[in-house]
């Protein structure tokens, strides 16, 4: 660690010192108590030897001892014969009539249970000295508390003075760490987590793109007109549709291609994402019990019947109006004077599990799914259709006319798989240059992108390729680090 790292954290000084000082306080209490109780033997016994060496050795053997503790020491001994060999002022110690000297200093207790040391003083003719010990120092339960208090306002006063000692606002930097920080380029802070709503759509705008969690998934959405209708000042006719409901632990996403040949087919992509995403949210407690295909499909072909329904010429053309816009109708334009239609694939991913997720699709027409693999980035199709180059052709199922052409699938997913829906004009970029998707999808799946970096995937130019473009991709969170290693 540096200086400029407590700088950025000072509580971690202060909190070492301090901790410091109480491990220190511990160890010097440790110590104090570590030593051995305080006897006054030695000074007891050179009182005694100064005093009793006229007694008779004959009356040796002591009955009584006593000792005091404070200098100067004084002892009392008396013999069988009750004669005193010392004059002393202090309290008895007794023995019991059975009790033998020891040979050797020891501690033993008199007949009042005081702890006492004693040995023989062979030198005063087998006298017995006795001292009792001083007690032993009792740390009151609050001995911490000052050392404490004091070690912790030094690491307060130590820790200001390092948080106001700065350097100058004048003193630069070396010029070889100006030059490296030039160098250096700054990371982008990864996006947080946005919560998404139950309902968001792309608009008519040229370039649209969304993002958002909901629950255990993150969902990204990019939309972006092709050169096909972009040369001529036309909308973009792609829309999409994404929807969470964190609380059943569901996401719902939706993809629609407006038909070039009708009119205001940019109003019937917006509306067939809209209700199919309303039905979606509709249908979710069915959706919680599906568990065979048998049981999605009809379901799914329920969907389409009123997803279809809904896309009358009337409510279209009302719904163009609304996002102020309508399809050019020129004199002899038979193309625009048809009904509004448009392709369709929506999809639906179930609670994650251990295991994986469920995932339930269907489509009208040449909108796509694809698997992703997040380590890897091998691509699996759920779908199958031809990629179109150059003119664009418009020779596929639609609603509403075709809703009965519906194409269902329900399968279980492992989590480290992403789910990918697109357009015609997205999927042919997937399939004609599978090898730099299957490095891009990966990538945006680990570190959760800005907007605009998952908005790059549809802003490529490959020749041929003028359709409109759109991908929305779903996948279970997996973190802020990177979903593999960048090779």
């Amino acid at each position: 660690m540096t200086l400029d790292t407590f700088r950025q954290r000072p509580i971690l000084l202060v909190a070492g010192i301090a901790l410091l000082g109480a491990v220190l306080s511990i160890i010097v209490q440790l110590l104090g108590d570590s030593g051995s109780d305080s006897w006054t033997t030695d000074k007891v016994a050179d009182r005694v030897l100064a005093e009793v060496t006229g007694c008779p050795q004959a009356a040796a053997e002591p009955q009584t001892a006593v000792a005091v503790l404070n200098s100067p020491v004084r002892a009392q001994m008396e013999n069988k014969a009750g004669d005193t060999c010392a004059l002393i002022s202090g309290a008895p110690i007794k023995f019991p009539p059975e009790f033998k000297a020891p040979s050797t200093r020891a501690l033993v207790r008199d007949v009042d249970g005081n702890e006492v040391s004693v040995r023989t003083l062979n030198k005063a003719g087998d006298l017995l000295m006795v001292s009792i010990a001083e007690p032993a120092h009792e740390p009151s339960g609050w001995w911490w508390l000052p050392a404490t208090l004091i070690c912790f306002l030094a690491a307060t006063a130590t820790g200001a003075a390092v948080l106001l000692v700065r350097p100058g606002a004048d003193v630069r930097a070396p010029e070889h760490e100006e030059t490296a920080r030039r160098d250096t380029p700054e990371r982008p802070e990864p996006a947080r987590p946005v919560a998404l709503p139950a309902l968001t759509t792309s608009g008519v705008s040229g370039l649209t793109v969304d993002r958002g969690r909901s629950g255990r998934y993150d969902v990204y959405a990019a939309t972006q007109v092709g050169l096909s209708h972009a040369k001529d000042g036309n909308t973009r006719e792609d829309a999409y549709a994404i929807g969470g409901d964190p609380d059943r632990g569901w996401v719902y996403l939706a993809v629609a291609d407006g038909l070039g040949s009708a009119a205001n087919s940019h109003a019937a992509a917006q509306r067939a994402t809209r209700a199919c995403l309303t039905l979606l949210h509709r249908y979710a407690s069915s959706l919680d019990r599906i568990g065979y295909p048998s049981t999605w499909e009809p379901l799914a072909t329920e969907i389409t019947a009123k997803v279809a329904a809904q896309l009358d010429a009337g409510s279209v053309d009302e719904l163009a109006a609304e996002l102020d816009y309508r399809s050019p109708n020129g004199a002899g334009d038979n193309k625009r004077t048809s009904t509004p239609a448009c392709t369709l694939a929506f999809a639906a991913l179930g609670p994650v599990s251990a295991d994986g997720y469920p995932l339930a699709w269907a489509t009208v027409g040449d909108c796509d799914l694809l698997l992703v693999d997040l380590n890897s980035g091998a691509t699996k199709w759920l779908t199958q259709h031809a990629t179109k180059r150059g003119m664009i052709s418009n020779v596929t199922p639609s609603l509403p006319r075709d809703a009965d052409r519906v194409i269902a699938g329900l399968t279980f997913v492992p989590s480290n798989l992403m789910v990918v829906l697109a357009s015609d004009g997205m999927a042919d970029a997937i399939r004609l240059v599978p090898e730099q998707f299957a490095t891009l999808l990966p990538q945006i799946a680990g570190p959760r992108p800005a907007e605009h970096v998952f908005g790059q995937l549809v802003g490529f130019d490959l020749p041929g390729l003028h359709d409109d473009r759109t991908i929305v991709a779903a996948w279970p969170t997996r973190g802020r680090g990177p979903a593999r290693e960048r090779r």
